[in-house]
């Protein structure tokens, strides 16, 4: 009965992860897009076999596997190299799909008759409760990329890669994630894709719920996000001057604006430095890149705030 539709394989990379892994591989299971595989990807967790006891719970509805630790991006690899289906969709152990995710992904990409396109689905934000916070999901319009309007989509926004519809044969041509990473791969990864041919469709319906709690990266570990940040900027400042145009695709000013609001002034030092080289930012930009560097120095704390204040939230 499914043999007709392409097989999607969800691919779920967990360290330590019991306390969300369950309800992140129930989401999953139960899509209505009937022609699924599950891999979930041991990390080589530390936590005396917890997680690998509520995965192996699972018996043959899941494909388990177990590695020794090595990061997200290693983790991912991983799954990459042993999946069987056409399409790759990721699923972080702390995050959830909505049931109708991978059917409506499908769905869109199947309107084009091409292995270029990549589909987007939007988000929202929930608690360690499983809570969504209010106004963190914004709908938009259907919306096609075509590659190069593509990049300066990713580039400008924070692209969550658990919203990704990707077909298998992309990584055959840009390569997999950069196990040197451990915080930034998926950033340093979209960023790849859309350097190539490859157009977008972004869609309006909610997919996933990406989960905020006390343990991410993110709260732990921020020096981490600038180490690796200022690492990717190294590489990408560079190529990101080298398809820039000052009127309608300034790849690299857009890149700097995502790094001066995330604080990375070393990263927007580099982009300095580039746009100089190739004439690329006027005095105006370099003012607003300046002011968003302060910006930046704040923003965590703010976040912090917002997050405190929000307690009161909707059932997801």
């Amino acid at each position: 009965m499914t043999s007709h539709l392409p097989l999607v394989s969800i691919v779920i990379p967990v360290y330590n992860g019991v306390d969300y892994m369950r309800e992140a591989i129930d989401s999953a299971l139960s899509q209505t897009y009937p022609h699924i595989e599950v891999l979930v990807v041991n990390d080589g967790s530390t936590d005396s076999g917890a997680t690998a006891a509520v995965a192996r719970s699972y018996g043959d509805k899941i494909r388990y596997f177990e590695k020794k630790n090595g990061g997200v991006s290693s983790a991912l690899n991983y799954g990459i190299r042993n999946m069987q289906g056409s399409y790759f969709s990721w699923l972080s152990h702390d995050d959830v799909y909505e049931k109708t995710k991978v059917e409506n992904q499908v769905k869109l990409l199947q309107q084009y008759d091409s292995d270029s396109v990549i589909a987007y689905c939007s988000s929202d934000k929930i608690n360690k409760h499983s809570q969504v916070y209010p106004n963190s999901f914004v709908q938009k319009p259907d919306r096609f990329f075509r590659h190069k309007d593509a990049l300066i989509n990713i580039i400008k926004n924070s692209a969550g890669g658990c919203s990704f519809l990707i077909p298998r044969g992309v990584f055959d041509k840009v390569g997999l994630f950069d196990e040197s990473l451990r915080y930034c791969q998926d950033i340093l990864m979209w960023w790849k894709i859309f350097m190539q041919p490859y157009d977008l469709v972004m869609s309006s319906d909610l997919g996933v719920h990406y989960r905020v709690h006390d343990r991410q990266v993110t709260q732990t570990m921020p020096q981490l996000y600038h180490t690796e940040a200022q690492q990717i900027a190294q590489m990408m400042a560079p190529a990101f001057a080298a398809c820039s145009d000052k009127k309608d695709y300034n790849f690299l000013y857009c890149y700097a604006k995502g790094e001066a609001v995330h604080g990375n002034k070393p990263s927007v030092s580099l982009c300095m430095e580039e746009a100089g080289k190739h004439g690329l930012f006027s005095f105006g930009q370099k003012m607003k890149l300046r002011l968003l560097c302060c910006y930046g120095s704040f923003r965590p704390f703010i976040r912090k705030i917002y997050y405190k204040l929000f307690r009161r939230v909707k059932t997801a």
